[in-house]
């Protein structure tokens, strides 16, 4: 006889007041009997929406995290604009650290509250970033004054927005150690205003302006000084005149324009650099097009008298395609005798004008030049008669050399075959018996060094 299997019976759910919420009462108070700066430092380590949520825990936690010290504001994509309101009007600490990335056009109400409570509540730490409206009508928004008046910012980071005047009375940042702004546009004059702000944080370390805008028409010549700045980064479609004064604390730089003044002194600006450690900076190329063979005019760098006794780790974007753009980028290859990384990015693929051979690259020898040199790398090559000469003269002269990475741009009619760079390759004597040359595509750079 067949039976039927037994029932499981369903529990039903504790009456209020009953065995589970006597356990989470429990646990509750558990928590609580642990010491107050131990619960202050479980809820700082939480994420923002996890730290608020603990209100649930009990009546005594329902408002714990609004005192907690530290608590970190970063909000993700697509956080309401409201509930960032509400959670720092709510919030009774000092904000250290405030983030938020892609904000875009629906928050532009939000964020005139969010600036004057920030400064009320003595912000160090701030990032705003808008969304990327290039290709939809929508304009940059421009800041609430109250952004000058975070007087106690360690670290700033704007992105895609524009700065307003600073009001009359501002003192600068005192404290501010990172700037970063990212196609941030400036106000009426801003390149003074800019120029004023730097001057005013004493206290700068790193600085990156990243396509600033100078809506001006007309600008003027600024300066750039910081007597602490260590780290420095312009990059930008159009040189808007700015001047480098004394660094003397400067380690690393990053100087790249497409489209340089045309009365920048390139000898002055890179003497103001010459005791980098790390420099990446884009080689100028003359626009003009009736060049004489092997002619030495337009050399941006000629007269450079300064050593990089302290560079270590250099990256130009730079090519061989005419002489003169050579002999720029011997003019600091030649005054770097501590050279080790050497990575080149060839740009403005054009016919090469200038046609040179190995004995131009020796005349340029030094006993110092790759005296220390152990690693290259060429982005973007086209494998054209000047960049092999230029490939073979370094595997010739480097004696200490251990990889040489080729990235082949195959993806344009430019390029020469690979198969006929790889057979080239082959015959170059080395001067570094542990010399190992890869011939790589470019898409293989994300792979390799």
């Amino acid at each position: 006889m067949e039976t039927s299997p037994p029932r499981c019976k369903r529990r039903l759910p504790s009456p209020e007041g009953g065995p589970d919420d006597s356990a989470a009462a429990a646990r509750a108070a558990g928590l609580d009997s642990l010491p107050e700066e131990l619960l202050e430092n479980i809820v700082a380590r939480l994420p923002l929406r996890d730290a608020v949520r603990t209100s649930a825990v009990s009546g005594s936690w329902s408002r714990r995290w609004e005192s907690t010290p530290d608590l970190r504001h970063y909000w993700p994509r697509r956080s309401r604009p409201a509930a960032i309101c509400a959670v720092l009007a709510r919030y009774s600490c000092d904000v250290r650290r405030f983030c938020t990335w892609g904000i875009r056009a629906e928050a532009f109400p939000h964020i005139d509250e969010w600036l004057p409570l920030l400064a009320a509540k003595g912000v160090q730490c701030l990032t705003l970033s808008f969304w990327d409206y290039t290709d939809v009508n929508v304009e940059y928004y421009t800041l609430h004054p109250a952004i000058f008046a975070c007087a106690q910012l360690t670290s700033l980071h704007l992105e895609r927005c524009f700065l307003p005047t600073a009001p009359e009375g501002f003192a600068g940042f005192p404290n501010l150690t990172t700037l970063n702004l990212v196609y941030v546009g400036l106000p009426e004059n801003g390149e003074k205003k800019l120029e004023a702000m730097i001057r005013m944080s004493p206290s700068l370390v790193s600085l990156e302006l990243n396509n600033v805008e100078v809506t001006d028409d007309d600008f003027d010549d600024w300066i750039i000084q910081a007597p602490n700045l260590e780290r420095l980064t312009i990059i930008s479609d159009i040189d808007y005149g700015w001047e480098i004064r004394e660094l003397p604390s400067i380690q690393e730089a990053n100087i790249n324009s497409e489209d340089y003044s045309i009365d920048r002194d390139f000898v002055k600006l890179l003497t103001c650099l010459a005791q980098v450690r790390q420099l990446e900076f884009l080689i100028p190329v003359d626009s003009c097009d009736d060049w004489e063979p092997v002619s030495t005019d337009g050399n941006a760098l000629e007269g450079i008298s300064c050593s990089f006794q302290k560079l270590r780790n250099l990256i130009l974007h730079t090519n061989f395609y005419k002489a003169s753009t050579i002999l720029s980028t011997f003019g600091l290859l030649t005054r770097a005798p501590n050279l080790k990384h050497l990575e080149i990015e060839i740009t403005d693929h054009e016919n090469q004008s200038d046609e040179v051979d190995i004995t131009f690259f020796d005349a340029m020898w030094t006993n110092s030049l790759f005296a220390n040199l152990d690693f290259v790398s060429i982005k973007s090559a086209t494998c054209w008669s000047n960049e092999m000469c230029f490939i073979e003269f370094v595997l010739s002269k480097a004696r200490v050399l251990h990889e040489f990475y080729i990235y082949h741009d195959d993806t344009g009619s430019y390029s020469e075959p690979r198969e006929k760079a790889i057979n080239e390759l082959a015959k170059y004597k080395r001067a570094s018996p542990k010399a190992m040359v890869f011939f790589r595509d470019m898409e293989d750079t994300w792979l390799y060094p």
